[in-house]
């Protein structure tokens, strides 16, 4: 175990990011239940107490990675909508990687992923509700602001109609494409059965909801 007066010389987020990655390890390896405090206090080095000095329980250190997952898929949506559009193809294109980026953290991380989108039952208005909720859930009207930003980007091909709210339009793709992808992950075995491939399929249903999106907002014009 690290000596408590090394320990007092590293910063707090070191103690953090070290407790975190053991507990990402164990969550992958157990599930998120079946780990206790006590295993990732022990596998990190530190005692029970001390890893209540750095994370108020077992949520907190799982919402923390799900916020590192969450700045991740923020820092890969922003790069792609950063990208010039000249063309309504090339504004398809970018969509279906936003798509694709949010179906590969669903793939590859998929607890957290049910952590970005699923309900965080705290008050994050309370002085007392740990910092990592709070940067949740900013973080989280950041990405739809990215969103919104590729449907500005639209209604400058005439692939969305100016005038209308495009929150509506936003809020209705975050719902609707993490059914999408949540789909696609459990049921990929059943998928294979039917004969499809289940990138291309996914193109057709992201391309689908763009239709939907679009008949969305045409009908409440």
């Amino acid at each position: 175990r690290i000596s408590m007066a090394r320990r007092k010389k590293e910063p707090l987020s070191v103690h953090r990011e070290k407790i975190a990655t053991v507990a990402s390890t164990l969550f992958t390896e157990k599930g998120i239940a079946a780990t206790t405090v006590d295993e990732i206090a022990k596998k990190a080095g530190y005692s029970k107490a001390t890893l209540y000095v750095y994370f108020e329980n077992k949520e907190e250190i799982f919402f923390s990675l799900v916020y590192r997952h969450m700045q991740d898929l923020f820092q890969t949506i922003e790069k792609i909508i950063l990208q010039e559009i000249h063309s309504p193809e090339q504004w398809e294109e970018r969509y279906l990687e936003v798509c694709f980026s949010i179906q590969r953290l669903c793939k590859k991380y998929p607890i957290y992923f049910e952590g970005m989108i699923g309900n965080i039952n705290v008050d994050i208005t309370s002085d007392e509700t740990p910092q990592v909720y709070n940067d949740i859930y900013n973080l989280g009207l950041q990405l739809s602001g990215l969103v919104r930003k590729i449907i500005e980007k639209g209604i400058l091909f005439d692939i969305f109609k100016p005038g209308n709210n495009p929150d509506e339009i936003m809020i209705f793709f975050w719902s609707s494409i993490s059914g999408i992808v949540r789909m696609a992950e459990h049921k990929k075995a059943y998928y294979k059965l039917l004969g499809f491939d289940n990138d291309e399929f996914l193109k057709r249903k992201f391309l689908a909801l763009l239709g939907c999106c679009q008949r969305m907002q045409e009908e409440s014009s």
